[in-house]
Formats: C-alpha cells, structure tokens, sequence
C-alpha cells in the first residue's frame, strides 16, 4: 500500500497486472458476492467520454462524478449497485489501465479536489459545495469528495442533490464509486460492503 503520508502530486511506482476486458468483467464484484444486492450492468462503450467544464481545474473532478474515463482505458465495466438499508446504493465504474495511466489520473483527483469548489458542464448539470473528504485510506491511493448535483427546469426552484465519490486505485485499475441522495435528506452513503468487497476482488485477479 502506498504511504499516505506522500503529497498526491508526487509520482509513485506502481505495479501490477493489467487487466484485460474478461478478467475485468470477470474481478467486478456481483450478487453472488453479496446476494442482498442487485447489480445491473451498464452498457458503455470503451471509448473517452469527458464533457469539458467550467472552470477547466474542475476536470477530473466531474469526470469522476460522471464515472468517466478521461484517458482511454484497457478494459472497462460500469454497474448500477442497489441500495440496501443504511446506504444509498449508487454506480461503480472499474477502469484497467498502464501504471503510469493508473497512478496519474488519482493524482489528477487528487489535486482538483483541493482547489474545485463548483463547476458547470458544458453538456450536463451543474455542481456546487464540493468538498474533500478525509482520505478513506483505500486500495493503493484513494481519495473521496462530496458534491450537490443541482438540477434545474425552468419556473421551478433547483433541486440539489447531494452525491459522495470515492476515487480508488488497485495496482493498474481504477475504481470510482458514487452515490446519490435523491431524497435530499442528508449525505449520500457509498455501500461500503461493496466497495471492500470488489477492492478484494481486484486485488485476487491482479495476482
């Protein structure tokens, strides 16, 4: 694991397996992991996908709220996780890269986090309060945000829905997981069980 009293902008050594598309299909965590949650895969081209914003330092940090990959990666698989009681449920993105690819795009999380504070999609909506999370101290690196994902239609008062992203690199994958609070009744919970339960996934495939 890698130390975390290092700056996030400072280059790591990273290595490990790269994961092709069917070993990543194959390390995604699913019901038969945790049989009291549903999963159901998202159909999502292997392509980039990042939507430019304003300001242009916000970048990864809405890419990672999107579950984008802004940088193309080697394999990759998106699921909608159901909610269970006392989370909120969400999406997961599980992206296979190069150790450099892999190391630097946390790193890019990892530094926007710090200064963004709002942004606004050129194709999408806008973000505001967002707010670094203490390091949940995860997989190799990590890092978390919280966020209101604010949804307009004109003649009606924008209704903010707060979200919370967790940024995690395993050896060469990254996994990005993200909830949403649509009851706006509090912080959005991230399903813990799956997140620890696919960072043990990942690391069993990457050996």
């Amino acid at each position: 694991m890698a130390e975390r009293s290092q700056r996030p902008d400072t280059p790591i050594a990273v290595s490990g397996k790269v994961l092709g598309q069917r070993e990543l299909e194959q390390a995604a965590v699913s019901r038969e992991d945790l049989p009291k949650r549903a999963f159901d895969a998202l159909l999502d081209p292997i392509s980039t996908e990042r939507s430019a914003v304003d300001p242009a330092p916000c970048q990864a940090v809405a890419d990672s709220a999107g579950l984008a990959s802004w940088i193309l990666p080697k394999a990759r698989v998106k699921q909608v996780i159901g909610s269970a009681e006392g989370d909120h449920g969400g999406s997961m993105a599980l992206a296979s890269h190069t150790p450099t690819e892999a190391a630097g795009m946390i790193q890019q999380v990892q530094t926007a986090v710090r200064s963004c504070k709002a942004f606004t999609q050129a194709f999408g909506f806008a973000y505001e309060a967002v707010t670094p999370l203490p390091d949940p101290e995860l997989g190799d690196e990590s890092v978390s945000f919280r966020l209101l994902q604010v949804v307009s239609s004109e003649g009606v008062k924008p209704l903010k829905v707060p979200m919370t992203v967790i940024v995690v690199r395993a050896g060469t994958t990254v996994a990005t997981f993200q909830a949403a609070n649509i009851k706006r009744d509090g912080h959005a919970v991230v399903p813990s069980d799956v997140v620890n339960k696919q960072l043990t996934k990942l690391t069993e495939a990457a050996r």
